[in-house]
């Protein structure tokens, strides 16, 4: 596969100054990324995510880039350790000026093997603790601040995925999720926007089979599997004052993959 150099810093380095960023699934690929494209332009990083380790590596490098960042391990599932994870935030900043939705998880498996239990497991993480997490973070703070920038991760193609459906799903309500609550909390000066990223080389991208990898690269109009970095400086740029009038809609980050299709031949008939 054909990586991609990371490019040079892509904003000044004071574009987020002052501004306190949430990022679950801090630790690793896009949400790692984003951390790092941000705490380049000025902001303070309160990173989440159930592994310790990786989120204390993620601030180190904040750091080493010149900002302040702090590592909540936890399980934002988990209704109190969402609420405690907010707590710290607040305790840390004083605020929280942008959230970034990035934690999720899913398997690959035919619509028809997803049980019952698969199918909530994905949805609690991507869906359930989603919502509760913005809803705890809108009413403690950017409700009462007026302002504030929430970022929900959709999935690309946006018109369904052979063997991902219960993700896909999943990720289709938060994409309606951020559209509504742009809607509704504009009264408030919050913008909401989805980003749904194609087919990104990172952490999770690499649990699937070299041929899975290699067949989703041939649907990229532009040639390549994304990189983390490629989410991420959009997701800062979305932050920034340049994006103020940016709510209510869906960017997606996929070198074409969406307006191409699915990219692949449809499955053969299974004769009964």
């Amino acid at each position: 596969m054909n990586g991609a150099p990371v490019p040079a810093r892509s904003f000044h380095a004071e574009a987020l100054a002052g501004k306190v960023v949430l990022i679950t699934g801090g630790g690793t690929g896009i949400g790692r990324a984003t951390a790092l494209a941000m705490a380049g332009c000025g902001a303070k990083l309160v990173l989440a995510g159930r592994r310790e380790i990786l989120l204390k590596e993620t601030a180190e490098l904040v750091r080493l880039a010149g900002s302040e960042a702090i590592a909540v391990a936890g399980d934002i599932r988990e209704p109190e350790q969402a609420t405690e994870l907010v707590d710290a935030a607040l305790a840390a900043f004083g605020r929280i000026d942008v959230l970034v939705n990035n934690a999720g998880g899913q398997f690959q498996a035919p619509a028809e093997e997803i049980s019952l239990n698969g199918w909530r497991a994905v949805h609690r993480l991507s869906v359930d603790s989603v919502w509760n997490l913005t809803r705890e973070v809108a009413t403690r703070t950017m409700i009462p601040n007026r302002s504030g920038l929430l970022v929900f991760m959709a999935f690309s193609p946006r018109r369904g995925i052979p063997g991902m459906v219960h993700a896909t799903a999943a990720r289709a309500a938060v994409e309606n999720l951020a559209s509504g609550l742009a809607l509704e909390w504009s009264r408030f000066s919050i913008r909401s926007v989805a980003v749904a990223p194609g087919s990104i080389m990172s952490e999770g991208l690499e649990q699937y089979p070299a041929e899975a990898r290699s067949e989703w690269e041939q649907g990229v109009p532009l040639g390549r599997l994304g990189q983390p970095e490629d989410v991420a400086d959009v997701i800062t740029f979305l932050a920034t004052d340049a994006a103020r009038y940016i709510t209510g809609t869906t960017i997606t980050i996929d070198g074409g993959a969406d307006a191409w299709g699915s990219g692949r031949p449809v499955p053969a008939k299974e004769l009964s």
